[in-house]
């Protein structure tokens, strides 16, 4: 694979790396909406339970996209470059601080367990319902979790297919549990948890004996002494910089748009935001894929120097996720009840989510090229400007917007204040890709690339 990754027609090879990841993320999704599904059928009040503690689990995955990211493509680049033992060093350090950084979260967690519910604003109604559905999720992550952290490592290797068939496998486990455990063995909303973490665990084991025992990998995961443990831990933590601080900035922004639906709305509005979070987080799935697949491309090929081939990924991803971005906008502007309905039979909920929506992601297609630009400068080694732009979008905007606009717009406020963080980040952030893409033709040599 990695003669592929710098000799392979670079759109043929796109699409070999996206749509497996595309497949697998796609399964990913599924695996957390079949959740809220599920859960949505038990009560509106479970439901909101799952999006009140979604911070919790926002903030646990900062770290865990710290690592996972940030030493999947350090490992892309020190593979591009020749240096296979630094790229095992890496997996094997990748591996036992996402080990330490679970268990010590998960203490914390218990102890500080209820001034973070009430912190989080949590009713009286919901709260039975929200606190035995985080214990199990974040207590099972130490368990369920470390397999996701290395899964990007499986498709930075050039391993995308089989990071999709076990995300699919573990996916349709995790859909065959959920109605098991919610409804047969009538455990309600700790039964989706349950379900949950046992899916994840199959992964883990599965994602970690493959790294153990698969002899055909680029890299391997076994027990080692690293000389430059501290450096290498510095240099791909660095890396992994940019998704930390979003995940942050998205947990504050997601407890800010809680707490604003809650004093100029209901736990039903935190219902029909949970949906709305979740439909998105389906189409984000989508454009992840085909950002994995640029990534390892670009990541690869930017280590070897090969900048047209960087670039001629780089614009293949731009334009499939802004076809893609649009056809989901036109969807959700004229059928959103398709979408829905297909998580709550309330028909209050459906009626404020549906409404709700066609404000929420009103600019949607421009979404699309503000993640691929972003994630882009992440896989060269640009941290700096991929931060930047992913803050613009996840926090520095949106924030101030939803203080000055919820308080006389109400619910349709916070709506608002999303589409005006989407719309002007994506702005920002097509403005660097056009720079960036103008640099990578003056870096590119004077006769044409071959295999392009």
């Amino acid at each position: 694979m990695s003669h592929n990754l710098e000799k392979e027609k670079v759109n043929r090879l796109l699409w070999q790396l996206s749509i497996p990841a595309i497949l697998g993320m796609l399964s990913s999704a599924i695996f957390n909406i079949a959740d809220r599904i599920f859960v949505g059928k038990i009560n509106s009040m479970a439901l909101t339970a799952v999006g009140i503690t979604m911070p919790i689990q926002i903030f646990q995955m900062a770290f865990i996209l710290l690592i996972g990211i940030g030493s999947s493509s350090l490992i892309s680049i020190k593979l591009g470059e020749g240096k296979k033992e630094e790229a095992e060093d890496i997996l094997y350090l990748a591996f036992k601080y996402i080990v330490l950084f679970l268990i010590v979260f998960s203490v914390l967690f218990l102890l500080f367990l209820n001034p973070l519910l009430s912190l989080l604003s949590v009713s009286k109604q919901v709260i039975p319902y929200a606190k035995i559905y985080i214990v199990i999720i974040v207590v099972g992550a130490i368990i369920g979790i470390p397999g996701y952290c290395l899964n990007n490592t499986l498709r930075a290797i050039g391993q995308a297919k089989m990071s999709m068939k076990i995300i699919v496998i573990t996916s349709i486990l995790n859909i065959i549990l959920d109605p098991i455990f919610i409804f047969t063995f009538k455990l309600g909303i700790a039964g989706a948890a349950i379900a949950t973490v046992l899916s994840q665990t199959v992964l883990t084991i599965y994602v970690v004996y493959a790294f153990i025992k698969r002899t055909d990998f680029l890299v391997n995961l076994k027990r080692r002494k690293v000389a430059r443990e501290n450096a290498l831990l510095k240099e791909f933590l660095k890396m992994g910089m940019p998704s930390f601080y979003v995940q942050i900035l998205a947990t504050a922004v997601n407890m800010i748009i809680n707490y604003s639906l809650i004093l100029f709305g209901t736990d039903l509005d935190i219902a029909a935001v949970t949906i709305m979070a979740s439909i998105f987080s389906f189409y984000h799935m989508v454009i992840v894929g085909i950002v994995q697949g640029n990534n390892t491309i670009c990541g690869y090929n930017w280590g070897a120097k090969q900048y047209g081939r960087v670039r001629k990924s780089l614009e293949l991803s731009l334009f499939a996720s802004f076809l893609l971005s649009s056809v989901l906008f036109v969807l959700i502007q004229l059928f959103p009840h398709l979408l829905v309905d297909v998580f709550t039979d309330d028909t209050a909920l459906a009626r404020i989510t549906s409404s709700g929506i066609k404000l929420y992601l009103s600019m949607l297609p421009l979404v699309g090229l503000q993640i691929v630009s972003s994630q882009y400068f992440q896989a060269v080694g640009k941290a700096t400007k991929s931060s930047i732009l992913s803050f613009l979008r996840y926090g520095i905007i949106i924030i101030p917007a939803i203080i000055i606009l919820a308080p006389s717009l109400n619910v349709k406020g916070i709506y608002l204040s999303n589409a005006l963080s989407d719309g002007i980040a994506s702005t920002i952030s097509i403005v660097y890709i056009w720079f960036e893409i103008k640099r990578l033709k003056q870096l590119e040599p004077v006769k044409s690339i071959t295999n392009e």
